[in-house]
C-alpha cells in the first residue's frame, strides 16, 4: 500500500519571503513601481531578513532574470497593469561613481552630457484583477500548477466514472 503525499514547494514556494506575496504587497505599499525597483525592494528585505541569521541559514535572492520571468506570468495573468515609461539616464562606465560622476573620490569630476545615454523605466501598479481576494492563489503560485493538477485529476476521475 503506497501513501500518497502532498508535493514538496519548489523554487519560490518554498521561500520564508513569496516572491509574488512581496509583489503584490509591495505594490499595494507604494502603488506603482518599476521591474526594478521591485526587485532591489525584495532584495533589501531578504537581506534585512539574514543580518540575523547565521550565513548557513541565509535566504537567496532570486535573480533579476529569474524575477522578471516570474513578474512576466503576472502580467500575462493581468495581475498587473502597464502605467507609464518614465526617462532614466545610464552610463556604461567602470569607474562610475554617481550618475553625473566619474573617477576617484575626491578627484571625481561631471561626465560630459555625450556620454550620457537616456533611456525608459517601465512602470506597473497592481489591476483591478490582482487586487480581488479570490485571486490570491495566483499570487503563490502564477503558474497554477495546483489549479491545474486539480482540473487534470477531476477530468481523470470525472471519465472513470462515466
Amino acid at each position: 500500500m503506497v501513501e500518497r503525499r502532498e508535493p514538496k514547494p519548489r523554487g519560490g514556494a518554498a521561500k520564508e519571503i513569496r516572491t509574488g506575496r512581496f509583489i503584490k504587497e509591495w505594490l499595494e505599499k507604494v502603488d506603482e513601481d518599476s521591474i526594478t525597483g521591485m526587485h532591489q525592494a525584495l532584495r533589501s528585505e531578504i537581506g534585512g531578513r539574514n543580518m540575523f541569521r547565521p550565513k548557513a541559514k541565509w535566504l537567496r535572492a532570486p535573480t533579476y532574470e529569474s524575477f522578471l520571468k516570474y513578474f512576466g506570468h503576472f502580467r500575462r495573468w493581468g495581475m498587473v497593469e502597464f502605467v507609464k515609461e518614465e526617462p532614466t539616464e545610464y552610463v556604461a562606465h567602470e569607474k562610475l561613481i554617481s550618475i553625473r560622476m566619474v573617477g576617484p573620490w575626491p578627484d571625481a569630476r561631471p561626465l560630459p552630457p555625450t556620454q550620457v545615454v537616456p533611456s525608459t523605466r517601465r512602470v506597473y501598479r497592481l489591476s483591478d484583477l490582482g487586487r480581488r481576494p479570490e485571486m490570491d492563489f495566483l499570487w503563490d503560485d502564477p503558474l497554477a500548477r495546483g489549479l491545474m493538477r486539480e482540473a487534470l485529476l477531476g477530468s481523470v476521475k470525472g471519465e472513470g466514472q462515466k
